[in-house]
């Protein structure tokens, strides 16, 4: 039996900060924020952080994925 808790927990969207996502991919946090500011790789501000939606960046990842 679940609790409403871990349910909760489920439906959230997971967000990456820049250090994650590099990791994630294996590529320095440099060449994240080249990207970002090229415009190659889905992305959100908030504020002034840069976060990335986990189920984006997988269908990003996948091939021939809408770029």
């Amino acid at each position: 039996m679940t609790t409403n808790r871990e349910n909760t927990n489920q439906a959230r969207p997971r967000f990456l900060n820049v250090k994650e996502l590099a990791e994630l991919l294996r590529i320095k946090t440099r060449t994240v924020y080249e990207m970002v500011s090229q415009g190659r790789i889905p992305y959100r501000k908030v504020g002034d952080r840069t976060i990335f939606l986990l189920d984006e960046i997988l269908e990003w990842t996948r091939p021939n994925a809408k770029r």
